[in-house]
């Protein structure tokens, strides 16, 4: 059950890690957006910003129950 945990723990670190890659890359989309006054480009940054919330959520909250189903 140890070696279960430590996986849950690596893969909720790569989940919240892919989401701030999102997130970070959406930040990039909206100022280039806001830059060349491009309100597509601003909407699809936004977009990713929440997204890469969202994903950012699920690797934090949601990965580590995962062994809640395994002690049950």
């Amino acid at each position: 059950m140890e070696f279960l945990q430590l996986i849950i723990d690596y893969a909720s670190i790569i989940v919240s890690l892919f989401g701030g890659g999102i997130a970070i890359s959406g930040i990039i989309k909206l100022s280039e957006g806001k830059s060349q006054q491009n309100s597509g480009a601003q909407d699809e940054g936004m977009s990713k910003i929440v997204g890469g919330g969202g994903i950012i959520l699920v690797g934090t909250l949601l990965v580590p129950q995962i062994m809640n189903f395994f002690n049950a």
